[in-house]
């Protein structure tokens, strides 16, 4: 099981550290790490229904049992999450927590025609919605560009596994931005309007950088 972080208020779970149910085993085919060329951010549209703060998340207890969720959302695309990488705005110290959904290494569900070499990352929330602040996308995507560093540089720990660099992540990006929008794809608001606004400033920021 790993949970560590990668940053200071950065943490990382895997698979089995949220819980990951066996009967779902993980989806998709291997990929090799260097076919990865881009990123695809998504939101979940599946909200924190606990409290009032539907794209912000209390405790880790509630992170864990929306992956879980994540694993049946969408049965026509197969029982497992159809994401690489799910993202959550933590309350505590406006931090962030990354749960791994397929990982890096195998093919998503996330967006038709670039499950392969893209790799599919998503808010956890529905970022649609009015209620949402974009200071709490905006405060935290530095984070976020430490993760997707991290994943360029050395996507590696002593408790996850030591793997080679996908140097060639974030080569194929639109003119204007480090990664894609699921809306550049397809006809769809994803990842939506209240935080589309901020993610111009996400980049691959390697972690022994900060």
């Amino acid at each position: 099981m790993a949970r560590f972080e990668i940053l200071p208020d950065l943490m990382f779970v895997d698979r089995q550290g949220w819980g990951a149910k066996n009967s779902f085993p993980r989806l998709g085919h291997r990929v090799p790490r260097t076919k990865r060329t881009h990123v695809i951010i998504h939101h979940t549209v599946v909200t924190d229904r606990s409290d009032t703060s539907p794209v912000v998340w209390e405790t880790l207890r509630e992170v864990y049992r929306n992956m879980r969720r994540l694993q049946t959302i969408r049965p026509d695309l197969g029982n497992d999450v159809p994401y690489n990488f799910v993202v959550y705005l933590m309350a505590k110290k406006k931090g962030m927590v990354i749960c791994e959904g397929r990982g890096e290494d195998r093919s998503g569900a996330h967006t038709k025609g670039h499950n392969t070499e893209g790799i599919g990352v998503a808010f956890a929330g529905d970022f649609e919605d009015e209620t949402v602040a974009g200071i709490e996308v905006s405060r935290r995507l530095f984070l976020l560009s430490g993760f997707l560093g991290w994943l360029k540089h050395d996507p590696s720990h002593p408790d996850y596994g030591m793997y080679p660099a996908m140097k060639n992540l974030g080569v194929m990006r639109p003119s204007d931005r480090a990664v894609y929008f699921h809306q550049d794809f397809k006809s769809t608001a994803c990842p939506g309007k209240r935080a589309i606004p901020h993610l111009a400033q996400l980049a691959f920021i390697n972690p022994k950088d900060f």
